[in-house]
């Protein structure tokens, strides 16, 4: 299952952006253009270098973020130390987690009941914003910006949950639905400091598996850190690879 899983995988991350000028690179640029993201490289160990130093000079040029996603099936097998001697900070390693999509895998999520919306508009992502603030996220009016613009020019491809307790807003995610794909994404999984360990995790990830089972999805993925890994594992997502965010700032 592993090698076919990687195999969509990719062909999904090809079919995320645009290819770079530079071959074996596919770049996504957010709405904004303020980052690029590369979700898609495969490359040879003569080329990389000279791949890396063209990525981070259109970042100096244009004047963007760059966020260069690491798969542990990438080739060649030295980028990751080839984006560290570049000058790319590295993030936090996380998870390739797998779940298909059928009624058993949903039968497993016998989570409490909470009032849980899908949020639709601009005005509904001020309780997302309201929990990104308690727990301590410092890009809450950007996210949210992006997050409109995103509901406002494709909402075929994003749904924001959100869950409420005695009507205030404790926990939410997100699922981003590809056009001509059979997957989904699970991400932003979020609870307050004041609402955890009640369930709202795990009734978040039931209520948007609902939603890619109405939208006949075969499977959901998620890059999950090390304390969701352990309750999505128990809930039957499955292991596949480990993926790990790298970032170059500008200079200013």
């Amino acid at each position: 299952m592993t090698a076919d899983i990687l195999r969509s995988l990719d062909r999904e991350r090809r079919a995320i952006g645009e290819p770079s000028p530079r071959a074996g690179v596919v770049r996504e640029h957010s709405p904004d253009g303020s980052e690029c993201r590369i979700v898609y490289s495969h490359c040879t160990a003569e080329e990389i270098e000279d791949v890396i130093r063209d990525e981070i000079s259109r970042a100096e040029s244009d004047d963007y973020t760059v966020e260069w996603k690491v798969y542990g099936h990438d080739a060649p097998p030295q980028l990751r130390d080839c984006l560290l001697a570049a000058g790319f900070e590295p993030d936090a390693l996380e998870s390739l987690l797998v779940l298909p999509v059928n009624e058993e895998a949903l039968a497993v999520f016998d989570a409490p009941a909470y009032e849980i919306k899908r949020i639709q508009d601009a005005e509904g992502l001020n309780g997302v914003a309201d929990i990104a603030r308690e727990i301590g996220r410092t890009n809450v009016e950007e996210e949210k910006h992006q997050l409109a613009s995103v509901l406002r020019d494709t909402p075929s491809e994003l749904s924001v949950h959100v869950a409420y307790v005695d009507g205030e807003p404790v926990a939410c995610g997100r699922i981003h639905f590809k056009e001509n794909s059979g997957f989904a994404e699970l991400a932003g999984g979020r609870t307050k400091t004041t609402h955890r360990n009640r369930g709202l995790f795990t009734a978040l990830v039931a209520a948007r598996l609902r939603e890619a089972l109405a939208r006949n999805r075969t499977h959901v993925f998620v890059d999950a850190l090390p304390t969701s890994e352990l309750i999505l594992r128990k809930m039957g997502f499955q292991f596949v690879t480990h993926t790990q965010p790298f970032v170059y700032e500008p200079t200013p």
